[in-house]
């Protein structure tokens, strides 16, 4: 959701303002090195980075001062070990970033337009206030495809929905009926959200794996995401009926059983509406990929905010404002407010990213090669591994994107591996998916943790621990099956 800040001094207008520029202008420089890919493009995109970092320090709190300070020591370590060598993987790391940074700043835009969309409501409410019998099916893929469009912002706003329809209902019966009717709920929405991310184009962790680990072949990799995450959605489905078994049988016990809830009316308009404009965003993202030649998840990026533009002016028109003053406004504060507010997670994933790809071009390959004897290794086996260290990582603190980068940026340039590059990329958008539900520190959790008042630890162990283990042993077929089917 976008942050309205409100500069208390002139002193305090001007950095706001130059954040903004900044943000804006690093967009701009990071779309045109996307297109053209020339140096002159990138070293512009990784000086805008860095003026970014420097002028919107204002939204960044200790986690990205942190990873600052981490981004600081590899350029240190690049230049010790690298000499006079280190400008070109620096300044190529530091493009990167600026990618990175760029794309969750553009998708976020998007929220802009959910946020005031009537349709948006409608269908989370209609999502939400499903019977007991429909709602997890009806969480997890709502939480999956909102997810497609929205990002995270699905999270943003189904979340807090969850948390008001339970607390709406908390006289209904014991305080143990709110909490396991929260569990459910919270649970469904975001094991949807979490698989969304090995198919869909619109996911950063697309963005991330697809231009880190080259030749992965993107449909190859969409069309076993789509299988994983069909047979997640029954896995998910069988695992919430069991838990809803033992809950009702110790509500039995205690004569708490919970009545029968109202079937809202499925918002067919709004359904359509919303549809509308997901395809809109694929349409012309196909139309920009295919003008400028570039991947389908960089055109879906620079379709993001002239979507969200066009959106703006919808609601504008269906609201029948006579002053096109107010949707100017929305413009501005898009441009001034909503996409630098998202400066936080841009400098996190960009930072990470730069750490990571940086670190993992440090190591030496030759070293590592025959200390471990990796020509003996399967490389099934390693994809297989990886999908369990991300998730692993992510439990002890480490950022998933700093990890994601580091072993795919170190696994692809060691050729003993003989590593399918398909495979390597699916098995990592699986590992970044599995850390979205079984670890404490994913940003799935720590944003639902802030909305439902939980420890990250239960969300992540208590409530989804078993789904995320059973995820793993799922993902681990497809990898064996998809191994063998890429030769």
């Amino acid at each position: 959701m976008a942050i309205d800040v409100r500069p208390a001094t002139q002193n305090d207008g001007l950095t706001y303002l130059l954040a903004s520029l900044s943000a804006c202008v690093l967009c701009v420089a990071s779309i045109i090195a996307t297109i053209f890919d020339t140096p002159a493009a990138n070293a512009a995109s990784a000086a805008f980075f860095l003026f970014f970092l420097l002028f919107c320090q204002v939204y960044f709190g200790l986690r990205e001062r942190l990873l600052l300070a981490l981004a600081g020591l590899a350029t240190v370590a690049a230049i010790l070990q690298l000499g006079s060598n280190a400008a070109g993987p620096v300044m190529a790391d530091l493009s990167r970033a600026a990618y990175l940074a760029t794309f969750i700043m553009l998708m976020a835009s998007l929220r802009e337009g959910a946020m005031h969309s009537s349709a948006v409501l409608a269908i989370g409410r209609y999502l939400t206030g499903q019977p007991t019998g429909r709602r997890y099916m009806a969480l997890h893929i709502g939480g999956h495809f909102v997810g497609v469009i929205l990002n995270f912002g699905a999270i943003s706003l189904l979340g807090p929905l969850i948390k008001r329809g339970v607390d709406s209902k908390a006289g209904e019966g014991p305080p143990v009926l709110s909490e396991i009717r929260l569990r459910r709920q919270i649970s469904a929405l975001s094991r949807g959200f979490a698989w969304f991310n090995i198919w869909a184009p619109t996911a950063i962790a697309q963005a991330v794996v697809l231009t880190l680990v080259p030749g992965s072949r993107a449909g190859i990799i969409a069309i076993a995401g789509i299988v994983t995450a069909l047979i997640l959605l029954f896995v998910g489905w069988a695992e919430d009926r069991l838990t809803g078994q033992r809950a009702r049988q110790r509500l039995a016990q205690d004569g708490n059983l919970p009545t029968s809830t109202h079937v809202p009316i499925f918002p067919g308009a709004q359904f359509i509406r919303f549809g509308v404009v997901a395809t809109s965003l694929i349409v012309l993202a196909i139309v920009i990929s295919r003008l400028v030649a570039i991947p389908l998840v960089s055109a879906i990026m620079m379709a993001s905010v002239p979507v969200t533009l066009a959106w703006m002016g919808v609601q504008w028109r269906l609201r029948r404002e006579p002053d096109i003053g107010s949707l100017v406004h929305r413009a501005k504060v898009l441009f001034r407010t909503s996409i630098p507010a998202g400066s936080p997670e841009a400098a996190t994933l960009g930072l990470a990213g730069y750490i990571g790809i940086l670190s993992a071009g440090l190591v030496n390959r030759s070293w590592l090669a025959d200390t471990l004897s990796l020509e003996s290794w399967n490389p099934t086996m390693i994809c297989i591994s990886v999908t369990a260290i991300i998730p692993l990582a992510s439990c002890i603190g480490l950022p998933p994107m700093m990890v994601v980068t580091f072993l795919g940026g170190l696994l692809v340039s060691v050729p003993q591996l003989d590593l399918q590059p398909t495979l390597l990329g699916f098995a990592l958008l699986v590992g970044w998916a599995l850390n979205l539900t079984g670890s404490p520190f994913g940003a799935t959790s720590l944003m639902l943790t802030r909305v439902i008042d939980i420890s990250g630890a239960v969300y992540a162990w208590k409530w989804n621990g078993l789904f995320t283990l059973i995820s793993w042993a799922v993902a681990a077929i497809v990898i064996l099956v998809l191994g063998t089917l890429l030769g």
